[in-house]
């Protein structure tokens, strides 16, 4: 009866694994416009696009094939909605190859609000600007 549970627990992502803003790293699985003409938008199989918010407040990020780190804040990052701010510091600079995500090093400073729903991370972009929606890197 064990077996089951946990096999229905693996089956609905409802596990013993819950990830929490601070302290996961989440990679990036697709960035979805608000503006139609844009839509969905994946990275390619050879992009790296992650984050970890950690809980000294710094943020570390990789964007494609640069680094980057920041700071961020959140007055409910323990929960699993509600607002939260990126401010991007340093990044390296190499010559990534072109992308249709290269926004995402602009728009991490836009985002607002998150959401974490169905082992999913959403980042909410102000004036409904679009979502990065990330899962937890195991």
């Amino acid at each position: 009866m064990l077996g089951a549970f946990l096999l229905s627990a693996c089956a609905t992502g409802t596990g013993p694994f819950n990830p929490t803003l601070v302290g996961t790293e989440w990679r990036l699985i697709h960035f979805q416009s608000s503006d139609d003409a844009i839509g969905m938008i994946q990275p390619r199989r050879d992009e790296v696009y992650s984050l970890r918010l950690l809980p000294d407040g710094s943020a570390a990020m990789q964007l494609s094939c640069n680094r980057g780190t920041g700071r961020w804040t959140s007055p409910n990052p323990h929960m699993s909605r509600g607002e939260v701010r990126i401010e991007p510091g340093a990044m390296t600079m190499a010559a990534c190859p072109p992308s249709r995500l290269e926004r995402i090093s602009g728009d991490i400073a836009n985002v607002r609000s998150f959401v974490i729903a169905d082992r999913r991370l959403h980042l909410n972009l102000m004036m409904d600007g679009g979502d990065y929606v990330w899962i937890p890197v195991r």
